[in-house]
């Protein structure tokens, strides 16, 4: 796998001999780049490791109304061909644009349709076709109900309830184990839902909370913190920070009223509210090549700055108890979209007699936002499905 130094040209479908530049990205063939294109190529160029000419084309996506709401990206970057699935949202005369998904190596789900391409929520695949939507997956027919409820779900994140939750343990059976962990200092507010919020406006709010200890007013005529005996925390469940998730879901909400908030919305909000207060609100991809880097995620929140993660589902731990050379591992796995502010990790290594690795358990500190979690870990070992992840500053 090559490091993405040098130079990346796009080549689209209509010849043009202009070319314009976004950062380290040239692009040729500039009359046939349009902002969605445009979007596609930033979010490549901030998640690619790849070097080499980029070549791509797109298809039209379509929602339940057989409206155009994205495009499919066939790409490919020296010889590796990949597919994005790009939807776009409408809000008066603005666009914004959101990329779902993005794989190297894959084909599209979309490879093998026949119809009109429908892609209407996370991991779901459907085509129309003799005037039938069908799940590209198996085959099956889709009733209107049933395309109701796909539609009502979209691509928002909602958070999770503990009735959501099943809990399942595993055994790790080792000789010698090694525990490596870091957190940001305080942690991160341990926040819950105020009525009318959803899980993007809890995690917004706690990070704006955290970052108003270090930007005065960011949260106006607000102090943060409170001191318990002689230790700082942060106070939790007052009427300011309520408020401010409620502002955050009126800032994050993009059309017609919605349960729930996209990625686009939540950054959206977060952009906004930080400009209204006098600051400057940026984030930073947390993926490479299309996978979550937990070494990106590893230097954000060691630098102090926390990671909003955006999951399609996730799985809490709920303990780790410590036998004779084996842990017991115990955690609860959650269907549901969620989104929750990273501030820190542990990783477990475990080892053989002859001290050989023979197994690594990487958790996520969050703010979870739900009531029993609270601050905890995030199990992301192959039970949790990160589907974006974003560093944070504001400044």
């Amino acid at each position: 796998m090559k490091k993405f130094l040098g130079l990346i040209v796009a080549v689209v479908l209509i010849i043009s001999s202009t070319t314009i530049n976004f950062g380290q990205m040239a692009v040729a063939n500039a009359q046939s780049v349009d902002k969605a294109d445009q979007y596609f190529l930033d979010f490549v160029l901030s998640d690619s490791t790849y070097e080499g000419n980029i070549l791509y084309s797109y298809n039209p996506l379509y929602d339940s109304d057989l409206e155009q709401n994205g495009r499919e990206y066939l790409f490919s970057i020296a010889e590796v061909n990949g597919y994005a699935l790009m939807t776009e949202f409408k809000n008066g005369d603005a666009v914004y644009y959101e990329i779902e998904e993005l794989f190297y190596g894959r084909q599209s789900p979309f490879s093998s349709c026949q119809g009109k391409p429908v892609f209407i929520t996370h991991n779901v695949y459907l085509e129309y076709v003799n005037d039938q939507f069908v799940n590209i997956a198996d085959g099956q027919v889709l009733d209107s109900a049933t395309i109701e409820q796909l539609e009502l779900k979209g691509f928002n994140y909602f958070g999770g309830t503990q009735a959501t939750f099943t809990h399942s343990t595993e055994t790790v059976t080792y000789a010698t184990k090694s525990t490596s962990s870091y957190s940001i200092q305080y942690d991160l507010p341990d926040l819950d839902g105020a009525i009318g919020t959803s899980c993007a406006n809890v995690a917004g709010a706690a990070i704006i909370t955290y970052y108003d200890r270090f930007a005065i007013n960011l949260l106006p005529n607000y102090e943060p913190m409170r001191t318990v005996f002689t230790t700082l925390k942060y106070k939790t469940g007052t009427e300011e920070v309520e408020n401010l998730m409620l502002e955050l879901n009126s800032l994050m909400l993009i059309g017609e009223p919605h349960e729930g908030t996209t990625f686009s919305e939540f950054q959206l909000g977060m952009q906004t509210y930080a400009s209204q207060h006098g600051y400057t609100y940026s984030s930073t991809n947390m993926f490479t090549n299309d996978s979550f880097d937990f070494n990106k995620y590893k230097t954000a929140v060691e630098s102090n700055k926390p990671v909003a993660v955006f999951l399609t589902n996730f799985s809490m731990l709920n303990n780790v108890i410590e036998g004779d050379g084996e842990d017991l591992i115990s955690s609860g796995y959650c269907p549901v979209s969620h989104v929750v502010p990273g501030c820190g990790y542990m990783i477990d290594t475990y080892y053989d007699a002859n001290n050989n690795v023979i197994s690594t358990r990487t958790y996520l500190k969050v703010a979870c936002g739900l009531i029993g979690y609270g601050i905890g870990y995030l199990n992301i070992n192959g039970v949790s499905t990160i589907s974006k992840a974003i560093s944070i500053n504001i400044s």
